[in-house]
């Protein structure tokens, strides 16, 4: 990656942690195009990520759509001259009982939390081999770990994380990183904006504490800047991770307590 100021291409950028990496690659002076649905509320980021010090430009659209797609990494190409860093935040939320899920709900959020990161990988390749740049994927600790009626979010973040595993190893003499990140609980309107049936949106253990999106935008740009390969932002990530995957029977005995809770 070029070591002037990055050129940085953001999805999900008009609220919560996308919207904090915005502001926090604007104090380095990066240059970014950022992207969201919501064309006003992603215009004042724009504004603010250059009051900031940043040279930030907002290209509106949806992510689900190939042509949104394409505008948005044609954009940057066009503006800034290349790629250095793609944030591929963009996502929703899903919280329901694996009987209650709508398979039709469910294939649009493979769309937007699998799909659409694959696709703007793929169209940003080139760019992204010219600049031995960074892909950073926005997953979760339910990209590790799932647990009671996460089931259909959880599915999307796996994959997510099954791309980027396979994706580090294809990419690795091209000199383009792969960066996963993942938070727990984040203050964010995530958990109001996720499709919901028959249950709470979310997983907030007792005595866990929520992040702030700026905490985990600061450990993703430092991370971008280290070329680390995977971040999990609280301690509450850490031991969900390592006992889902190091200490399984504790794990199925936790989701069985949790799922008897909530019956």
């Amino acid at each position: 990656m070029a070591d002037e100021v990055p050129v940085v291409v953001i999805t999900g950028a008009s609220m919560g942690i996308g919207k904090a990496l915005a502001m926090r690659w604007a104090k380095e002076g990066a240059r970014m195009v950022i992207s969201a649905r919501d064309r006003v509320e992603l215009e004042k980021v724009a504004r603010e990520a250059t009051s900031a010090g940043g040279a930030c430009v907002a290209e509106a659209g949806d992510v689900t759509k190939e042509e949104d797609r394409v505008r948005l990494i044609d954009r940057a190409k066009s503006e800034f001259g290349r790629i250095d860093v793609l944030v591929n935040n963009a996502g929703r939320g899903y919280y329901a009982a694996s009987t209650d899920i709508d398979v039709n709900a469910l294939a649009d959020l493979f769309a937007l939390n699998v799909v659409a990161p694959l696709r703007l990988a793929q169209l940003a390749m080139d760019s992204l081999k010219e600049s031995r740049g960074m892909i950073v994927m926005m997953s979760s600790i339910a990209g590790v770990a799932a647990v009671p009626n996460m089931g259909a979010y959880a599915a999307t973040k796996f994959a997510l994380e099954a791309i980027a595993m396979s994706m580090r190893g294809e990419l690795a003499e091209s000199g383009v990183g792969i960066l996963v990140v993942r938070p727990g609980p984040v203050d964010t309107p995530f958990r109001e904006n996720s499709i919901t049936t028959n249950t709470e949106a979310g997983v907030r253990p007792k005595g866990s504490r929520v992040q702030t999106p700026e905490a985990v935008a600061d450990m993703t740009v430092r991370a971008v800047r280290s070329r680390s390969s995977v971040v999990e932002t609280s301690l509450f990530v850490n031991v969900g991770s390592f006992a889902s995957r190091v200490v399984p029977p504790i794990f199925r005995l936790v989701n069985q307590r949790m799922a008897a809770k909530k019956s």
